[in-house]
């Protein structure tokens, strides 16, 4: 089929012969176009432009290694640099959270949280007029989604980010069903939401803070250290990953917990664990940026290589989200996050160096992945480092429960969370960002 210059070039040199075929197929290439003007496919978030843009990058093939990886189609449209915007046409939370089938410590507005200017900003991405970013429809989004499995592996900051798109899904009349639920000691370890006909479209969850086997305090609060098995990836995540269609994997924070790391039966490092360090035995602490890259890259080639059930399928990683304890007071005290609006450019918004080295982990293992990713697995990059950074102001902070401070002050020692999101709130961001993805691959 022509390009659109060659159907140009066709109409500007009518004069000259063409043969019967070349005719045809200019007059059925300009027959498309009018039909995708005139009746968008349903299932699209994306602006004609973008379709245009799409049409002529998906006749190649995805992962052909004459090309970059298929990431570099849209890098045009970065998310990941930008700024937040205040939006004064906001009049309110995206969706209800009080009926919503989530964490009752993230429903900020239920719970009392007295400024709710964290609703109101926008994340404007750098490239502005060239890539905006609008919000999830959700209407729209179950009809893109319609007939997948959405699976979300990896900590408490997945399961967050799942539970916003579900309760947001959930206002386009389409409640879910709660399929199953497995809760145990930390609470919510695995759970599903299906979406009824005609939509078809199943959330999960899957606890799984260091995406390998672990035990410890990743099973028993009340246990400080873990006992890590970096090639073991016997969770209940990778015997059911083969079967779903778009693999969101947002894990990071636990990997700076104090921990001894397995490998072949053997113990092969610590981290941040002075009691056996220097206890006299032969054990090295490694640090865990060395692990969390080599768990990435496992975690990503095991979901590449799993025979796939469904067809093409989109792996999805989050960089870190950094938290906001602010260091000058305690964890517990009522000021640990009481920012009520961004960072702004310069003000303390720089990515803490850890968070970059995470952060580069993340995007240099995708990057790998996709270079060797087999035909129809897609990989992409969900950059919320900085703008997750630049949002002390959105965390639940000590309104963790209904009506927690109703008619009395915040006393000065309190329970905090300044590392997971309100939802309606900044997480909404993450799941608009997973729309254009979603929508990228067709």
């Amino acid at each position: 089929m022509g390009t659109a210059e060659d159907v140009a070039d066709h109409h500007g040199r009518g004069s000259q012969r063409r043969n019967l075929l070349g005719s045809s197929l200019c007059a059925l290439f300009a027959l498309s176009v009018i039909y995708i003007i005139f009746y968008p496919p349903q299932s699209s978030f994306i602006s004609y432009t973008d379709m245009f843009a799409q049409f002529q990058t998906r006749g190649r093939t995805k992962n052909d290694p004459s090309r970059p990886p298929p990431q570099a189609d849209w890098l045009r449209c970065d998310y990941g640099d930008g700024r937040w915007v205040w939006d004064g046409n906001v009049t309110g939370p995206r969706y209800d959270s009080e009926h919503c089938d989530m964490k009752s410590t993230e429903k900020c507005e239920i719970n009392g949280k007295p400024d709710n200017g964290y609703l109101h900003w926008r994340w404007q991405p750098s490239a502005g007029g060239v890539c905006n970013l609008p919000p999830l429809d959700p209407a729209s989004f179950l009809r893109l989604a319609r007939g997948k499995r959405l699976a979300f592996i990896g900590d408490s900051t997945a399961r967050n980010q799942a539970e916003s798109l579900v309760c947001h899904l959930s206002t386009a009349s389409a409640r879910p069903e709660t399929a199953h639920r497995y809760e145990e000691r930390l609470g919510r370890k695995f759970w599903r939401w299906a979406f009824p006909s005609p939509h078809g479209v199943t959330v999960s969850t899957y606890w799984s803070p260091f995406l390998v086997r672990a035990e410890g305090s990743a099973e028993d609060y009340a246990m400080r250290d873990n006992a890590v098995v970096l090639d073991a990836l016997t969770e209940p995540w990778a015997a059911e990953v083969a079967a779903a269609d778009v693999v969101v994997v947002s894990a990071g924070h636990w990997f700076r917990k104090p921990a001894m790391y397995y490998e072949d039966g053997v113990v092969v490092g610590v981290n941040d664990r002075p009691d056996i360090v220097g206890g006299g035995g032969n054990v090295t602490d490694i640090g865990y940026l060395g692990v969390y890259r080599k768990v990435m890259r496992r975690t990503l080639e095991f979901i590449s290589s799993a025979k796939s059930s469904t067809g093409d399928k989109v792996v999805v990683v989050a960089t870190i989200a950094p938290s906001h304890f602010d260091p000058k007071v305690g964890w517990n005290h009522r000021d640990a996050c009481s920012r009520s609006k961004p960072f702004e450019e310069g003000e303390e918004a720089e990515v803490a160096a850890a968070d970059a080295e995470m952060r580069k982990a993340v995007v240099e293992e995708v990057a790998a992945a996709a270079a060797k990713a087999k035909r129809g697995v897609r990989f992409e990059v969900l950059d919320v480092t900085k703008m997750a950074t630049m949002r002390p102001d959105g965390h639940p902070g000590p309104y963790l429960f209904a009506y927690s401070y109703y008619n009395r002050p915040v006393p000065e020692t309190v329970s905090n969370d300044c590392l997971h999101w309100c939802a309606p709130g900044v997480v909404d961001t993450f799941n608009d960002i997973l729309a254009q993805m979603i929508a990228a691959g067709g």
